[in-house]
């Protein structure tokens, strides 16, 4: 396992591990089954934690949590001496299922709908051959419970996953792939829209964009009506939390 530094940003417990280092523990994880709850996160998990205890408590008690964001990243790397602690949900699932060909990694996916993770599967056949898919399974519409809900566990079981990826949006993927590890004692990851991503069914900011930290910026423009309160309510009240820790911290 890496030696990364945990740091606490908005009262959630942040690695300060490198996207390679992630992968590398990852497959650790993996391999052992020790029923590990690999999360992405950004800003604005940081402000739904500083409202929500109970999201909090999921993030803080077990698994590990990555920077996602850039913003939080920037904010690891000012208090470490972190060089880039930047670990994309997006590019985490792609670097795992290439370096997973090599251990016989098992992967299931759990979210979005049939016909994303038939693009998705496809995708994964012809850019990574070789990758090993256990099982996918589209689940109805519902609450963080019922996902979870034992018919549906017993089905991701059967498929003897080594990795669950969960993209069912964020926080309700975050319960979900907590209770799967918890309940499974498999290794899960809770990815938001990656499936979309690598399936084509959403569009992926341009390189440039997100090497500028302006990913942000193209995902609204792309979906304004679902975003519209993350990337603006969610910014400010972001800035409120890093500034009332800076206020603290003085």
């Amino acid at each position: 396992m890496s030696h990364a530094a945990t740091v606490s940003i908005g009262g959630v417990s942040i690695s300060s591990a490198t996207l390679e280092e992630a992968v590398d523990d990852a497959l650790l994880h993996a391999k052992t089954h020790d029923g590990t709850c690999l999360r992405f996160t950004n800003t604005w998990c940081i402000v739904l934690a500083d409202h929500d205890d109970e999201y909090r408590r999921v993030l803080n008690e077990s698994g590990e949590n990555f920077a996602d964001g850039r913003p939080v990243a920037d904010a690891i790397a000012h208090r470490t001496a972190a060089s880039d602690c930047h670990v994309r949900g997006a590019s985490f699932f792609e670097c795992l299922l290439d370096k997973g060909r090599e251990h016989g990694v098992r992967h299931f996916f759990y979210g979005a709908d049939d016909l994303t993770l038939a693009r998705l599967t496809r995708t994964i056949n012809e850019r990574y051959p070789g990758a090993i898919i256990s099982g996918r399974l589209a689940p109805p519409f519902g609450t963080a419970e019922e996902l979870c809900a034992t018919d549906l566990l017993d089905t991701i079981a059967a498929a003897k996953p080594d990795v669950v990826w969960v993209g069912l949006g964020t926080p309700k993927q975050d319960h979900v792939a907590t209770r799967i590890s918890q309940e499974l004692g498999v290794t899960t990851a809770a990815v938001g829209a990656a499936f979309d991503f690598l399936a084509g069914t959403k569009a992926t900011a341009p390189l440039w964009m997100r090497r500028t930290k302006l990913e942000w910026l193209f995902r609204f423009g792309s979906e304004p009506r679902r975003l519209w309160r993350r990337y603006t309510f969610g910014i400010v009240d972001y800035q409120r939390i890093m500034w009332r820790e800076r206020f603290r911290a003085a």
